[in-house]
């Protein structure tokens, strides 16, 4: 027997001895016929693995503190109906405020503007420089007290003046009131063309006298046609009405329509006419309306751009 053979057959010896206790290492199999006997059911699974909320000791109706107060049901406003699509949106109410703003115009916001007169007032500085250029002129015045109107605030002069005499020799018959400016144009216009115009007269007379109203009157514009006319410049002093002019030993000149006379003193009217409007800025006289058919009205009105009327 070779070495390979007892090799072959010591192996196999060995397999043989130790195989029961090769087959006792697993559990036998129970046969296929027979039932496993009865366990008792595990029980469910539960996802949620938290325990259990303790029961609240507080009653169901409690309330936490810090919950807001419930608001009664009373205190709901009743609920509107739909309005019908046919009739269209209820009426609006208009609010006492809106209707009592269409009964009462509304009052400007802020204190109330002061009066013309007050914005008129010269300034200590211009009032003395006017009063030099009178001094210069030969003017013969008076200073009066502050005017104002009851009726009308914005009527009135602050530093007015009676003037007497316009310039030496020539006086002015009504002793009218004016602001200061206004009587210093009045007397460079007499002195500078009334006063040489009359001296082209036939027989040269001399200027006496003009004939003049009451300059200062608190009244509205006359003759404008409008149903509300503004207030006239009369009423701060700022015009004078010229009803004609006095000539020694010559008869006076009045202001009366004169157009087509053709004689001197058609001339000298309209050169009184024509020279006033470069003293003042407004001028109205025959021919203006009926209003101003017997008169010259001279006024300082300022307007824009320094504009003037001479009609």
């Amino acid at each position: 027997m070779t070495i390979r053979a007892r090799w072959t057959a010591a192996c196999a010896l060995l397999l043989a001895v130790h195989a029961p206790a090769y087959a006792q290492d697993r559990p036998p199999e129970p046969p296929e016929s027979a039932t496993a006997p009865d366990r008792p059911a595990a029980p469910p699974v539960r996802e949620d693995r938290r325990p259990p909320e303790r029961p609240s000791d507080e009653p169901p109706d409690a309330v936490p503190p810090d919950a807001p107060a419930p608001r009664p049901e009373s205190s709901r406003p009743p609920e509107q109906p739909e309005p019908d699509a046919a009739q269209g949106p209820a009426p609006v109410d208009a609010k006492p405020e809106e209707a009592a703003s269409t009964d009462q115009p509304k009052q400007p916001f802020g204190p109330p503007p002061p009066p013309v007169w007050f914005t008129l007032a010269e300034d200590d500085a211009g009032f003395a420089a006017c009063r030099l250029a009178l001094s210069l002129l030969g003017t013969r015045y008076t200073l009066e007290a502050s005017l104002t109107d009851d009726e009308n605030r914005d009527c009135g002069i602050a530093r007015p003046l009676r003037v007497t005499e316009i310039v030496p020799g020539v006086r002015l018959t009504g002793d009218p009131v004016m602001r200061c400016d206004t009587a210093r144009a009045l007397g460079f216009w007499t002195r500078d063309f009334l006063r040489p115009a009359a001296a082209l007269l036939p027989g040269a007379p001399r200027l006496e006298a003009l004939q003049t109203g009451p300059a200062y009157t608190c009244r509205d514009r006359v003759g404008t046609g409008a149903a509300d006319p503004k207030p006239s410049e009369h009423g701060y002093g700022n015009a004078i009405d010229i009803m004609g002019f006095q000539l020694a030993g010559a008869d006076a000149l009045t202001v009366t329509p004169r157009a087509g006379d053709g004689d001197t003193a058609e001339a000298f009217l309209r050169a009184a006419r024509g020279t006033a409007c470069l003293l003042f800025t407004t001028v109205l006289g025959p021919g203006s309306n009926a209003a101003h058919d017997d008169h010259l009205h001279l006024d300082l009105a300022a307007r824009n751009g320094g504009w003037r009327l001479c009609e």
